[in-house]
């Protein structure tokens, strides 16, 4: 989506983004309710702009309210203005009182555009007041209601344009500051989103060089993004416009006057930004068509019962092994209690990346046919020891993956490794340590970073690859991953294949357990 902020807001911005949808390369919009040229948008530009789909930008911090002012005097400043700033909005939004003002400031807004004719494609709000939690879940609330079908996600991958100067403009600003908590809050903000139904973009782009979206930030931009649907945010103007003399607000129109507004028109009418997109395959579109498609392939999610035998036989599994070889944790019993249900007894299983054997031990004391595999010659003879230490027994042997396994199996199951690469000595043995510390035990995981997913991406394409020939009929595979890299597993997975996220309330980090099953 190439999405265009404040129509409405001033003359300037309606008549930039006017020029950057008929002239270049803009799909979307989004409408200020308390903009001093809405009726301009509504009346002239809109008309004009058959095909440009609109949202509304929620605002909270500038201008007039729209619901009456008595019913909002939390959010307002001496003279009846919306407050400016963002910190205090954080503190606002706790407080019970604060939250009720900040949703009928939201909802006037809503049913103002509403109103006027305007189907909403999608919420969105100004300097991103919507990703602070408690408005983001009441954003999402509010979305769920008046079947508005995508909320923004603000979650920016760390990326640089060539040249010193534009490498060094976030840390000249509060734009590197914003980039961060937006991120922060954008790991529970997702799962805000899913709870009411609403698919959120896997990236963002916009917030790190707000202001400076030249064609080359955009390119740099794109190119840190691994996979998927990214939001790409511009705010073209045309510069002053007479009509906005008049307009109180005098930092509005110095805003608006800055010379980088009308460097972001240039950048979306350009022909080298439509040639980059088109080359590398992006492919723009709208919030509406998106949202649609999303919901489409969106994965089934459930919360499969562990019965408590399942859960008796794997509390009582506790491997041990070397620093050098990585340990099994709650995660990995949870993980197997999940495989055990997704299993019956008697079916043949494959543990891919067995480590200390935690997951295959727990299968084989369950009466499932059991082999094991580890690329790592001393997890090998660490799971044969544990195996013995438990009373079981199966095959355990070396392999890349499914690289030197014949058989065939009712159910892989793989426990990826976290890392940017194969383990080595050293990096098992500080992975190692590393998790026995409660703080990063408990926030590991939280966020994916780029080189972690594409690690993994990489790990369960060349899996799926060799898949086929060693699942039997309705075979399965059944994968340990973190929610915020779900959709990027599935992107590398083939056409028809089907994904069902197994939630399990002993998983800590947010991971999923993610069932397979390949097209036939």
């Amino acid at each position: 989506m190439l999405e265009a902020d404040d129509l409405g807001l001033l003359h300037a911005f309606n008549e930039g983004i006017r020029e950057a949808f008929q002239r270049g390369s803009l799909t979307s919009t989004c409408l200020r309710a308390n903009g001093f040229a809405f009726q301009h948008a509504i009346n002239e530009v809109l008309p004009s702009c058959k095909g440009l789909t609109v949202g509304v930008h929620l605002c909270l911090n500038e201008a007039k309210p729209v619901a009456d002012a008595a019913a909002v005097t939390p959010l307002l400043d001496r003279l009846g203005r919306l407050r400016s700033g963002y910190v205090w909005l954080i503190s606002l939004s706790r407080k019970p009182n604060g939250m009720l003002a900040i949703e009928r400031e939201l909802r006037a807004q809503i049913e103002k555009v509403l109103a006027v004719g305007v189907s909403i494609d999608h919420l969105n709000s100004h300097q991103h007041v919507h990703m602070i939690p408690p408005i983001f879940e009441c954003v999402c609330r509010l979305a769920a209601e008046y079947g508005v079908p995508a909320v923004r996600l603000s979650r920016e991958l760390p990326h640089s344009p060539i040249g010193l100067r534009r490498r060094v403009q976030p840390l000249t600003n509060a734009n590197f500051a914003k980039h961060h908590l937006l991120n922060y809050y954008a790991r529970q903000n997702e799962r805000y989103a899913r709870s009411h139904g609403l698919p959120v973009t896997d990236y963002f782009l916009g917030v790190r060089y707000t202001g400076v979206m030249s064609v080359s930030t955009i390119r740099a931009g794109l190119a840190a993004v691994p996979y998927g649907s990214v939001e790409l945010l511009l705010h073209p103007a045309i510069g002053p416009d007479p009509r906005d003399a008049n307009c109180p607000l005098e930092d509005l129109r110095r805003y608006v006057a800055a010379s980088r507004r009308a460097g972001e028109l240039r950048a979306l009418c350009s022909d080298r930004l439509a040639d980059f997109l088109r080359s590398e395959g992006w492919t723009p579109t709208t919030f509406g068509a998106w949202a649609k498609r999303q919901r489409e392939i969106m994965p089934r999610e459930t919360t499969p019962e562990i019965r408590s035998e399942v859960r008796t036989i794997c509390e009582a599994v506790r491997p041990g092994g070397p620093l050098w070889v990585s340990a099994a944790h709650d995660d990995s019993r949870a993980f197997a209690q999940l495989a055990l249900e997704q299993s019956k007894p008697g079916e043949r299983v494959l543990d891919v990346g067995t480590g200390t054997g935690v997951i295959a031990i727990c299968l084989a004391r369950a009466d499932r046919k059991v082999s094991a595999t580890d690329i790592s010659a001393a997890a090998v003879r660490t799971a044969r020891a544990n195996a013995g230490r438990a009373g079981v027994a199966f095959d355990c042997r070396r392999s890349d993956l499914l690289a030197d396994v014949r058989e065939r199996f009712d159910l892989i199951v793989f426990n990826p490794p976290y890392g940017f690469g194969p383990d080595n000595f050293f990096t098992a043995v500080a992975k190692n340590l590393l998790r026995r510390v409660p703080l990063v035990r408990k926030k590991s995981g939280l966020a994916m970073p780029r080189r972690v997913l594409k690690f993994h991406q990489e790990l369960i394409e060349r899996l799926i690859r060799q898949a086929p020939e060693r699942l039997g009929p309705g075979g399965r595979i059944l994968i340990h991953a973190y929610e915020s890299e779900v959709p990027g597993l599935q992107a590398v997975l083939p056409e028809g294949a089907t994904v069902e996220l197994l939630h399990h309330a002993a998983f800590a980090n947010q991971t999923v357990g993610m069932l397979i099953r390949l097209p036939a």
